[in-house]
């Protein structure tokens, strides 16, 4: 009876967990998708094009390489909601250690509650529950030169009744060429099939590679001549990103930084997805003072409610 009412409860779970998030699951053609959704407001807000920036902390979800610049340590933390009424937050703490750059950091998506009703009882529990703890490191080799890798510790939960759990790991490099230009590489989520119990999933693996270029403006004060800006600079970048089982996608993305009167720091950003049914659109801007850095970002979604990311970041 018990293994009844668990066989149940786990179909009716994944059953609602494909349906109500069958865009950010990739059609439920692979496991583990939460690992597919970085949640970063400056990556999100630049179309998720992140492969080849370096120095952010964020980066640990597209480029493990991407935090071998970071000029110091810092903590940052980042919320998403999700698809029907869903959740999304990671959390992260690059450590300079010399030229090693340590982040551990943490992931998890929380779907939100559903009513289920087995042999008569009728109860209220956790759709879907994942978390991912995670480890990454970044080292310079030689100058301009960062490589990276991550190992991810994956735990996913339906309905409160059915778990798996599956270790993974990403591969990363980034070289800053000069002259503002970056290249930025990674393979990331490779690992076993998500099995719960007899099923199984091929983990998300996934490839991508990108650019990035940064350039400084002259005059800084672009838009309005009476403008207080001591400095403006116009980074834009284009990934290309491949899941397994999935067709290659294509992302761009802008981010203008201008420094205003009182060292303040304003950034505005937008981005596009290609060949995305669901997505297309990314917004966002950012504020950064002192050792504080805020940032929020705008999603567009055709039919699955648009998305808003924010971010907070304290350097140290």
């Amino acid at each position: 009876m018990r293994s009844l009412r668990r066989r149940a409860l786990f179909l009716s779970a994944a059953f609602f967990a494909l349906n109500a998030g069958s865009a950010r699951a990739g059609g439920g053609l692979t496991g583990a998708s939460l690992l597919t959704r970085p949640i970063g407001a400056r990556a999100s807000g630049m179309g998720r094009a992140f492969t080849a920036v370096p120095g952010a902390a964020e980066s640990v979800m597209y480029n493990p390489a991407g935090p071998g610049f970071a000029a110091g340590n810092e903590v940052y933390m980042a919320y998403m909601n999700g698809f029907a009424g869903g959740s999304y937050g990671l959390a992260a703490v690059p450590l300079r250690l010399g030229g090693l750059v340590l982040t551990p950091a943490c992931l998890y998506y929380d779907s939100g509650k559903v009513e289920l009703e087995t042999q008569g009882v009728r109860e209220t529990v956790t759709a879907e529950l994942d978390k991912v703890a995670m480890v990454s490191g970044a080292y310079e080799p030689v100058k301009g030169l960062a490589v990276g890798g991550t190992v991810k510790f994956t735990s996913l939960r339906l309905a409160e009744a059915a778990s798996a759990s599956v270790t993974h790991f990403d591969l990363g490099a980034l070289y800053r060429a000069g002259g503002g230009l970056s290249v930025g590489a990674a393979s990331l989520n490779n690992g076993g099939d998500v099995k719960f119990e007899e099923q199984g999933d091929p983990s998300p693996a996934t490839l991508r590679a990108g650019l990035a270029y940064r350039t400084e403006l002259d005059p800084a004060n672009l838009f309005d001549n009476a403008a207080d800006v001591a400095y403006s600079e116009l980074i834009v970048t284009a990934d290309w990103s491949r899941t397994v089982k999935e067709k290659g996608c294509y992302q761009a993305g802008l981010e203008l930084n201008m420094k205003m009167a009182g060292e303040l720091l304003l950034s505005l950003r937008a981005g596009y997805l290609f060949n995305r049914p669901q997505e297309s659109l990314t917004l966002g801007f950012g504020v950064k003072k002192g050792q504080w850095d805020f940032g929020f970002g705008f999603e567009a979604s055709k039919d699955l409610g648009s998305r808003y990311p924010v971010s907070i970041t304290r350097k140290f």
